[in-house]
């Protein structure tokens, strides 16, 4: 008999909650540790507060809980963002941002893993900002990104505080279709493991394309 999980539902409807271990290691850890390296606060009635894009969410161990404080768009959460989030918050070191970009390809091991079905999900941006420059850099003005000098257009987003992600924008012309790059801070590896890259890249994307 399959198992009802429905329970265990997030608002989007569609996705499950993450393993239950990785709040028990949570909430085992000293928060003054977390706050120091995921360069985060903590308090004891309103639990951790962590920026996220132009979100800032409250992460409560003891209630298994994560809760946007702010009523910005996209309102979505899903299964993969409280999972990022958890991962983020037990993984990050204390690595300042090095200001050196690089691609999937050039994370250590990602030349392997980010192949076939674990490839960059860029496919809904480019539909949307394929030929929309001023949609591209609109939407990510709006979570709070910077713009910078790369490609056709490109913007920086402040997706964890020790983890920005660089969005490149090729327009779509009459030789070649719409490219959308991502590029990560070189320190990336030392804050989340590469299937949780993954993740984070696929709610960037949506997080992108709910914010025109």
């Amino acid at each position: 008999m399959k198992e009802d999980r429905s329970s265990q539902r997030k608002w989007d409807g569609t996705a499950y909650e993450p393993d239950p271990f990785l709040w028990v290691q949570l909430e085992g850890e000293i928060p003054r540790g977390i706050c120091y390296k995921a360069m985060v606060s903590y308090d004891h009635e309103k639990g951790f507060l962590l920026p996220f894009l132009n979100q800032t969410f409250q992460i409560l161990p003891k209630t298994r809980s994560i809760v946007p404080l702010y009523d910005h768009a996209p309102k979505i959460k899903s299964f993969e963002l409280d999972l990022i989030i958890i991962t983020y918050l037990l993984r990050a070191q204390a690595i300042d941002i090095s200001g050196k970009i690089v691609n999937e390809k050039q994370i250590p091991g990602g030349e392997t893993f980010f192949r076939g079905p674990h490839s960059l999900n860029t496919r809904p941006m480019k539909g949307i900002f394929g030929e929309n420059i001023e949609a591209f850099l609109s939407a990510g003005k709006r979570l709070n990104g910077e713009v910078r000098k790369l490609g056709d257009a490109a913007i920086c987003l402040p997706v964890f505080p020790r983890v920005p992600v660089t969005l490149i924008l090729w327009e779509k012309d009459d030789e070649f279709p719409a490219e959308i790059k991502v590029n990560f801070d070189s320190t990336i590896s030392s804050h989340l493991p590469l299937d949780i890259i993954w993740a984070m890249v696929n709610v960037v994307s949506k997080w992108m394309t709910l914010s025109v």
